[in-house]
């Protein structure tokens, strides 16, 4: 009976250090991040205007990495970093709905991969942004405006 007590300690203690990431965000690598997103964005900027191909991706993605720069500011870099990391999804689907292929920035290292394990839904996420009243700008609106994500 002990030994079943100490193998179920060991197995519980086992899955509470697996379910946390074993790289944690700190402030350079989560800047990192996110001037890696707004490279691809800037990309994207220019995929949108010569596509002319609006499926809101790209409105999605300024959203999320806007909200990711005030997290970043705020010194939360594991939202920060998840937020970018979803920045950097929707901006790869306006790239290619645009017919243009990602560069490098595009990539996720496994590093970003762990840093924001595990990546919140898109709907949580969503909740979190209207509540925090962050505007969804439309991709029209952002092929004649300043992008504002600059860190």
């Amino acid at each position: 009976m002990k030994k079943q007590l100490s193998l179920i300690a060991f197995i519980l203690f086992a899955f509470i250090l697996q379910s946390q990431s074993p790289v944690q965000p700190d402030p350079t690598k989560t800047k990192y991040m996110i001037l890696k997103t707004n490279r691809l964005l800037g990309m994207n900027h220019m995929a949108v205007k010569n596509g002319k191909i609006f499926t809101g991706d790209f409105g999605k993605g300024i959203q999320y990495e806007r909200y990711a720069k005030q997290l970043y500011l705020a010194k939360e870099y594991k939202k920060a970093a998840q937020f970018t990391y979803r920045a950097r999804e929707f901006s790869i689907a306006s790239l290619v709905a645009n017919k243009a292929k990602p560069t490098s920035d595009g990539s996720f290292t496994s590093e970003e991969k762990m840093m924001t394990s595990p990546l919140p839904e898109v709907a949580d996420m969503d909740k979190e942004l209207s509540e925090k009243n962050i505007a969804k700008p439309t991709d029209e609106e952002l092929l004649v405006g300043n992008l504002d994500i600059a860190i």
